[in-house]
């Protein structure tokens, strides 16, 4: 079993002592007197958790401890205070946005290193759930652990085993094209072609030549062959996004299609027979198309074989520490490595992300570009609180309520956990729980 490490930076009275209680619970400690010694040491080794003896010249170092923590964004750190009068003094800011835990002194050790065993246990929880993550995915894979993103990698798993029509629907940003190359790469056309067509971006004169092929007699000469995209996708996956944009008066040709597996060019006589499966996307309501006639009824029942509907990013909230993390890699890739603070940890929490996983994405390129130092601050991802947060369920809004006490009550309480749990009238065991569910940073 590998022994647990703790770093120590500081000291006090108690220092001494606090060293043959760790000794004595098996712990391994390592100290830091200044701040070259603690970045020297927090660079050099992986720490669950660092205890900091917090006085008025630690205090003025803020900036490194958050700098340091948003390295390993699992690791707790705990402070020791030595005054009693802290919180009169300074502003939480440490606490909400650093800090899991503190004590004063003279420390209760019992209560304290119950304390430290809680942090280190927690710590190596968040940080293998981390590890388990994808986070060197290739461009085509689906990044997520919560449990709607498990539910959707499952379902992309079993559909794409047939070789019906899968109908994907999410709102704008949710990654619909990410999940029908996914369905593509896990079936047995993965080395065929996979062409993606946005229906909403052709001009309604060139939709069929585009899909079925146009004659050389037209009057749009083409230098390629005169194949359409379904032609030229035989054998591979057809992927056409924003179905609910293709011209009514098409949308004859595409169900003749999708029935008889057989397309009739302008440049050619006779119908040609293919094979080539196709996935839809929208983000608009069909069924309400279909009863405002603007989409066949029975194009409409013809694709909706096989549903797959992607959540959006503010129900997926354990996922978006890891896609930031994915993106963050992404963007900085040959270039100098940037961080995180924890302070954007939790904003990003936070967001309700109307823009979904491609808000994320643009809002984490915006900040590596902006950023000039090698720590990433919320100023960078520049959110947009003011927009009013979109709820789409009771259960959801029981949620929200929820965190938003907890919040609350940790906050009141000068986040000391235990008189936040005993104010909410919960055990402290509960409070670890809700704060893990809520992904409230503890």
């Amino acid at each position: 079993m590998e022994q647990r490490s703790v770093l120590i930076y500081g000291a006090a009275e108690s220092t001494e002592e606090l060293f043959q209680h760790l000794e004595k619970r098996g712990w391994r400690y390592f100290t830091a007197n200044n701040r070259q010694e603690l970045n020297t040491l927090y660079h050099h080794h992986r720490f669950d958790v660092v205890i900091v003896y917090l006085n008025e010249r630690y205090f003025l170092e803020s900036s490194l401890f958050e700098e340091l923590a948003s390295i390993n964004i699992a690791s707790k750190w705990i402070a020791i205070l030595e005054q009693e009068n802290w919180f009169e003094i300074h502003p939480n800011f440490l606490f909400n946005n650093i800090f899991y835990d503190y004590h004063r002194e003279p420390l209760r050790f019992e209560y304290f290193l119950a304390t430290l065993g809680h942090a280190y246990g927690m710590a190596q929880l968040q940080s293998r759930q981390l590890n388990q993550a994808p986070i060197n995915n290739s461009d085509d894979d689906f990044i997520g652990q919560a449990p709607s993103s498990l539910k959707l990698k499952r379902q992309i798993g079993k559909v794409a085993e047939e070789d019906a029509c899968v109908f994907i629907t999410g709102e704008s940003g949710t990654g619909k094209e990410l999940v029908a190359r996914n369905i593509h790469h896990n079936s047995h056309r993965a080395d065929q072609p996979f062409t993606a067509i946005n229906c909403a971006a052709i001009p309604e004169s060139f939709f069929y030549s585009e899909l079925f092929g146009h004659d050389t007699n037209n009057l749009v000469k083409e230098k390629s062959n005169n194949a359409g995209q379904i032609e030229s996708t035989n054998g591979g996956t057809l992927f056409l996004d924003e179905i609910g944009d293709i011209p009514y008066s098409l949308q004859t040709n595409l169900l003749r299609f999708l029935e008889s597996s057989q397309i009739a060019s302008l440049a050619a006589s006779e119908s040609a027979p293919l094979d080539c499966r196709v996935l839809v996307a929208t983000n608009v309501d069909l069924q309400q198309a279909v009863q405002e006639g603007k989409f066949r009824e029975d194009l409409y029942h013809r694709i909706n074989v096989l549903h797959i509907k992607i959540p959006p990013l503010r129900e997926r909230q354990e996922d978006i520490t890891l896609l930031a993390n994915y993106y963050l890699q992404h963007f900085t890739k040959g270039k100098a490595q940037k961080s995180f603070s924890q302070s954007c940890y939790s904003i990003m929490q936070q967001y309700h992300w109307p823009g979904n996983v491609r808000e994320l994405m643009n809002r984490v390129q915006r900040a590596v570009i902006l950023s000039d130092g090698n720590l990433i601050n919320e100023k960078h991802l520049d959110l947009n609180f003011n927009a009013k947060p979109y709820i789409t369920s009771m259960e959801e809004a029981r949620g929200k309520a929820e965190k938003e006490a907890i919040i609350l009550s940790i906050e009141h309480s000068g986040y000391n956990h235990t008189l936040a749990a005993k104010n909410l009238g919960i055990s402290r065991t509960s409070l670890y729980r809700l704060l893990n569910k809520h992904n409230i940073p503890m």
